[in-house]
C-alpha cells in the first residue's frame, strides 16, 4: 500500500471523497475545503511553539521538538480517520502546501494497509484552482435574476423554485446574511471570504446549462464581496421583477424577525438603524426605533419599507426595466409555477 498525488483540479472528481485537513484548528477554520474534516496533528498552541522555536533555533531544533509532539499522537489520528473512512470511500490529506505535515499523516495510513491520496500544492494549491475556475467563468448556466422591493418574497421563491427541481443560487444563504442593513441580525457569523468562495465553487459545479435563479445582489452581501465574473452575470442575466403589496411585505418580515429579539440582538438592531439616519435624518430613525423597541415592530417596519427602502431600491428597478416577467411574491406557489417559462 502506498499514497499517492492527486492534484486540486481533480479532487472532485472523486466520488464523496473524505478530506482530511491536517492543519491546525485556526488553519482550518479561517479557509477549509468543503465537506474536509479537521483532525489537526498540531493543535493551535503547538503550532505556534513550533514556529517559534524554528524562528529561534533553527529548522531541525523545530523539526525533532515537532517529532516530540506528534509521535504520541499518530495512532489516534489514523484511528479516526478510519472511523470516518466509509466503505470504498477515498481517503485525501492535505495540508497548507503539501508538506511534512500531510506527508507524514498519509505516510502512517498506509503503513496499516489503507491506500490514500496527498493533495498535491495543499490547501493553496486548492485555493489557487478556485480562483482560476472563477477567471475562467466556463458555467454553462444562463442566470435569471430576480428584482424587487424587500420583502417582497425573493429568497421565499428560490426555496419554492429550488424544491420543485430547478436549479438555484442562493446567495444569502451561502453568505448566512439577508442582504440588507439588518441582514446579520439574529445569525451567526458570517463565513470567511475564502470559505464563502469555496462553497460557492463547488455548488456551482452541481449546475448544468439551463436556467439557474438568483437575487440581484449588489458586489456585497454583508462582509462578504461577490466574485467579479458573478456580478458580471447577475448584471447581464436575464430579468424578473418580484412585487408585492406592502401588507403583506410587513408580514413577511415580521414572521421572519418576530421571536429572536433578544436583547442583544435589539441591541445589534438599535445599532444597525443607526446606519439610517443620513437618509432618514435623526429624528424620524429615532422614532421608527422607539416603535420597534415598544412592540410596535409591523409600524416600524412598514415606515422602513416605505420611508428608506422603497425610494432606495426604487432607483435601482428603473434602471434594470424592461423585465421579460413580473411575478407577485404575496403568492409564492404561485410565483413559482409562473417562471416554469425559463425551464
Amino acid at each position: 500500500m502506498t499514497w499517492r498525488e492527486l492534484s486540486a483540479d481533480r479532487l472532485f472528481e472523486l466520488k464523496d471523497p473524505l478530506i482530511v485537513d491536517v492543519r491546525s484548528p485556526c488553519e482550518h477554520k479561517a479557509e477549509y475545503i468543503p465537506t474536509s474534516v479537521n483532525i489537526a496533528l498540531l493543535e493551535d498552541d503547538e503550532r505556534a511553539l513550533i514556529g517559534t522555536i524554528y524562528a529561534v533555533e533553527g529548522e531541525m531544533v523545530a523539526r525533532r521538538r515537532a517529532l516530540k509532539i506528534i509521535s504520541p499522537k499518530i495512532p489516534d489520528i489514523v484511528d479516526r480517520i478510519l472511523e470516518l473512512k466509509k466503505s470504498g470511500q477515498h481517503i485525501v490529506i492535505h495540508c497548507w502546501r503539501g508538506g511534512l505535515r500531510s506527508e507524514t499523516v498519509a505516510s502512517f495510513i498506509t503503513v496499516v494497509g489503507i491506500d490514500c491520496w496527498r493533495l498535491t500544492g495543499g490547501f493553496k494549491s486548492w485555493r489557487k484552482t478556485v480562483i482560476e475556475d472563477f477567471a475562467r467563468d466556463q458555467y454553462p448556466f444562463t442566470p435569471v435574476v430576480l428584482h424587487g422591493r424587500t420583502g417582497v418574497g425573493k429568497s421565499d421563491l428560490l426555496c419554492a423554485l429550488e424544491k420543485s427541481g430547478a436549479q438555484v443560487l442562493n446567495l444569502e444563504q451561502l453568505a448566512n446574511h439577508r442582504g440588507s442593513v439588518f441582514g446579520a441580525l439574529g445569525l451567526d457569523a458570517q463565513p470567511t471570504q475564502k470559505n464563502f468562495e469555496s462553497e460557492l465553487w463547488l455548488k456551482l459545479r452541481t449546475f448544468g446549462e439551463g436556467p439557474v435563479f438568483l437575487e440581484a445582489e449588489s458586489r456585497k452581501i454583508g462582509k462578504i464581496s461577490l466574485p467579479e465574473f458573478l456580478v458580471k452575470r447577475i448584471s447581464s442575466g436575464r430579468k424578473v421583477l418580484v412585487d408585492g403589496s406592502v401588507p403583506c411585505r410587513v408580514k413577511r418580515i415580521v414572521d421572519e424577525y418576530a421571536g429572536m429579539f433578544s436583547d442583544d440582538v435589539k441591541a445589534e438592531a438599535v445599532s444597525a438603524i443607526q446606519n439610517l439616519r443620513v437618509r432618514l435624518g435623526s429624528k424620524r430613525t429615532a422614532e421608527i426605533c422607539e416603535l420597534g423597541l415598544k412592540g410596535n415592530l409591523s409600524q416600524a417596519i412598514e415606515a422602513l419599507l416605505t420611508e428608506y427602502y422603497d425610494p432606495m431600491y426604487d432607483g435601482h428597478l428603473n434602471r434594470n426595466a424592461p423585465y421579460e416577467v413580473t411575478v407577485s411574491g404575496d403568492d409564492i406557489s404561485r410565483a413559482s409555477q409562473q417562471l416554469a417559462i425559463f425551464s
